[in-house]
């Protein structure tokens, strides 16, 4: 329960000193029955230690968190969030489902482990609701700071970022064990500038981990025509681009004869760009100061080889680019190919009939060591509000959400739901396991409006083979603008070393 006091002018003064002027906030916090303001959380909590030489894994084998006991009196932490989601992440009930029981317990859980309240807050901020959202959490920094957490589409929170609106979560490095498994460490390494990180993903959002790009084949299709399986492939370490090519290519897309037309592979151009990151290639990366940098990868000789074969490939028959019908093509079998999402396997093939079979992204080639993905853009990233009066809970609240997620809702989700009940066969259910090792996070991707989206756009549209003019000519165009774009996030008012 907080309850809206005024606070000391001393109080006051600090706080000023630690917000922006953009912010106004009438929340505060703090009474006698053990809720606290934001310098005075931990008086109010029982803390007891893990101690160092119990075992660090529970009964089921999952790594305890150090998340000390703690009270937090009934503390009320409100969690904004998007609630236009791909999938169910946030809420849900124990309606039978396993997904959605294990969330409501999770939540549960995680309340009684605190003594704090949950009030979850819904807006929508999916893509096209991206300054919307945004214009809702300026609003209340201006006014009450009412949120403590924010949840949402991956580059709205990227934006919040940017804009000065999230706590450095490395001030909280103490209770946010950032490197434990709930968290996707790939995002954390790439998303840190100049020492600070604003936002953080893993176990916690199921968008994370169903929003993984993997490829998607029909088993009946390869069978019959004796082409070589890809699970074969993966185990071998052959599933690459040519080998992926050359096996789509063999369906031509067209009939002369007035038979069924089967396309080898089908896309809405959005999907091709895991095919770039499935290369090991990216806009951004870092250099030996941990300081990210254009790049060199985006305009070398591997991107641009990639860029011809697959547009070359594209501009055939045997591809369908038709973003309001590329599932239902390859659910009603006729495709041999769909690069999408892992939730397609959940949320379009149950009840099609479709024998189907899971793989990585394809490699660039024999030499790259492992396999490697993105994901598409609709997952959840999670950020401490810079108006908060009480960070230190949420923060903790923010660990043990992730915490839990790991050892209750993730289990459900891949063991249960994603390898037994929407696959159809074990290996489909290893190649999956695959896939996670591979998720790969860069800054070009995930802050992209800082490029104006060009680092999506002009590489979906160059695959797909619909751009104006070739890879060489494009990279060149761009790369004078990107190094400024860069420069410009380096010193945004989040990240500036100044501040």
């Amino acid at each position: 329960m907080k309850n809206y006091l005024i606070k000391t002018l001393a109080l006051i003064l600090s706080l000023i000193l630690v917000l922006p002027a953009a912010v106004s906030c009438a929340k505060t916090g703090g009474d006698e029955a053990g809720t606290t303001a934001a310098g005075n959380q931990s008086a109010a909590a029982t803390t007891s230690p893990i101690p160092e030489t119990e075992n660090p894994y529970d009964e089921n084998g999952y790594l305890k968190d150090k998340i000390p006991e703690l009270n937090y009196g009934g503390e009320t932490v409100d969690i904004l969030y998007w609630n236009n989601a791909k999938n169910v992440e946030y809420t849900a009930e124990d309606d039978g489902d396993s997904v959605n029981a294990s969330i409501y317990y999770r939540n549960l859980k995680v309340e009684d482990r605190l003594e704090i309240t949950f009030n979850w807050i819904g807006e929508k901020g999916d893509y096209g609701q991206r300054a919307d959202f945004n214009n809702i959490i300026a609003a209340d920094l201006s006014g009450d700071c009412i949120y403590d957490i924010v949840s949402a589409y991956s580059t709205t929170i990227a934006m919040a970022a940017t804009y000065g609106y999230a706590l450095d979560l490395m001030d909280y490095s103490d209770k946010l064990a950032l490197d434990m498994p709930w968290w996707g460490a790939d995002l954390t390494d790439m998303a840190t500038i100049n020492g600070k990180l604003f936002f953080a993903t893993g176990d916690i959002s199921t968008n994370y981990l169903l929003r993984m790009y993997g490829t998607f084949f029909n088993k009946e299709m390869i069978s019959n025509n004796n082409l070589a399986n890809p699970y074969d492939l993966v185990d071998s370490g052959d599933w690459t681009i040519d080998k992926f090519l050359e096996i789509a290519a063999s369906m031509k897309g067209s009939s002369t004869t007035g038979g069924d037309v089967i396309y080898g592979l089908v896309h809405d151009a959005i999907t091709l760009e895991a095919l770039f990151y499935g290369s090991n290639l990216s806009f951004v990366d870092k250099d030996s100061n941990d300081m990210p940098k254009l790049s060199d990868t985006w305009k070398g000789d591997i991107a641009q080889t990639l860029v011809e074969k697959v547009s070359d490939y594209c501009k055939t028959d045997s591809v369908l680019n038709d973003s309001k019908s590329d599932e239902k093509t390859f659910t009603e079998g006729s495709a041999l190919f769909i690069i999408y999402a892992l939730d397609f396997a959940m949320n379009h093939l149950p009840g099609s009939g479709i024998d189907f079979g899971i793989v990585p992204i394809p490699k660039y080639n024999k030499d790259q060591q492992t396999y490697s993905t993105t994901l598409n853009y609709k997952y959840s990233l999670y950020m401490i509000s810079k108006g908060t009066d009480i960070p230190e809970i949420a923060a903790y609240t923010l660990e043990a959400l992730a915490s839990e997620s790991y050892r209750s809702v993730t289990p459900n989700l891949y063991e249960v739901a994603m390898k037994i009940r929407y696959t159809t066969d074990s290996t489909s259910q290893r190649m999956i396991d695959h896939i996670r090792d591979g998720v790969s996070f860069e800054v070009g991707r995930t802050f992209t409006h800082i490029f104006d989206y060009e680092t999506y756009r002009a590489i979906r549209k160059a695959l797909a083979g619909t751009a104006a003019e070739g890879w060489s000519s494009t990279a060149s165009s761009l790369e004078t603008v990107f190094n400024k774009q860069l420069e410009s996030l380096i010193q945004s008012e989040a990240f500036s070393s100044a501040n």
